[in-house]
């Protein structure tokens, strides 16, 4: 049997009260100080007389294995009644847990005279160890942390990211088809089978939403002619699949070369590789390109210039006398007649 902790030191209560926050079920329900608005919290709640039981061992007298089991943890079993309650006063005193009056169903109120009573409810405070809450809150913040900073990420991990990401897609679009398929299938005739049928419950905790693994459960009445016209629907789609290879052929490389695209990156962009890797920088131009651009502007402007330049000459006759503008304008208009004949030509 396991030593007995002395409820008389710190650590001996702090034990108990561990001891005692996880030996028995409690209640949850909201408490609020009196006299007061917008102090709501969660608590979790018991009447004083559950927890002497506890202390005193009669709460587990049932004989069976997980009680044995408990009962072989123990840390402290009090003598008798009175020093259960000196216990719990302890407990009270050290701020473990306080005294609550009952306004409604699930609803407290902060009681300022501390002092117990058996038949009072109470309010745990202590919440145990917070090592294991401590590095959850710190795992969060560097989660946050790494990905905001995504931008700054090496080129391999985001290639790693991309494929993981791209791979959870593809296993899920198959996963939730199957299981449509699987579905359909048993509800023609007259099942409802859901493999983890709790997945997308968004009111469930995570380690919740796997449960139960699959469902099986007898179909909905009155549905017959639900069920016979699916039943057609999919033999006239199998029929026609079967009687079309040629297209499913088709269809199967046209899958396959779209999740080459996803792995490779070359579905949303057709950018050279350089441009992929760097995506997610910002696009500024070089000072190269900037006096490219710029000179091809200059000379295009000196072009106009030149041409301007020239049509003064010829109108006035000082580069051509034999120029007419006329003529000109008539042979433009004879190349644009010829073009549009071209063009409809063509269409």
């Amino acid at each position: 049997m396991a030593p007995q902790a002395d409820w008389d030191t710190d650590e001996g209560l702090e034990k108990i009260a561990k001891f005692c926050r996880a030996g028995f079920a409690v209640r949850s329900g909201i408490e609020r100080l009196r006299n007061a608005h917008d102090t709501d919290r969660r608590v979790e709640y018991f009447r004083g007389e559950k927890l002497t039981t506890f202390l005193l061992g009669d709460l587990e007298d049932d004989g069976d294995a997980k009680s044995k089991k408990k009962k072989a943890k123990r840390v402290f079993t009090a003598k008798d009644t009175a020093e259960a309650r000196d216990v719990v006063t302890s407990m009270m005193a050290a701020g473990y847990i306080h005294r609550a009056s009952r306004v409604a169903k699930g609803q407290f109120e902060f009681e300022p005279k501390q002092i117990f009573e058996p038949r009072d409810y109470y309010i745990w405070d202590y919440e145990g160890p917070k090592g294991f809450s401590n590095f959850m809150t710190g795992l969060l913040i560097v989660g946050m942390l790494v990905c905001t900073c995504f931008p700054i990420w090496p080129h391999f991990l985001k290639v790693y990211l991309w494929y993981l990401s791209v791979t959870f897609l593809i296993f899920m679009s198959i996963f939730c088809t199957l299981r449509m398929i699987l579905f359909m299938n048993m509800w023609v005739l007259g099942y409802e089978v859901w493999i983890l049928p709790n997945l997308f419950d968004e009111e469930l905790t995570f380690a919740d939403s796997f449960k139960p693994r699959y469902s099986f459960e007898d179909g909905a009445k009155g549905q017959r002619y639900y069920r016979f016209s699916l039943m057609l629907l999919t033999f006239a789609f199998f029929a026609w699949a079967y009687n079309q290879p040629t297209d499913f052929d088709l269809f199967i490389d046209a899958q396959k070369e779209f999740v080459d695209d996803l792995y490779t990156g070359k579905l949303l962009t057709d950018f050279s590789q350089q441009s992929k890797e760097d995506i997610d920088l910002v696009k500024r131009p070089s000072w190269a390109s900037l006096a490219e651009a710029q000179a091809e502007e200059e000379a295009a402007e000196r072009e106009a210039e030149d041409l301007q330049e020239l049509h003064r000459k010829n109108l006035e006759g000082e580069a051509d006398p034999d120029y007419d503008p006329e003529a000109e304008a008539e042979e433009a208009d004879a190349m644009m007649e010829a073009m549009m004949a071209e063009d409809d030509e063509d269409e």
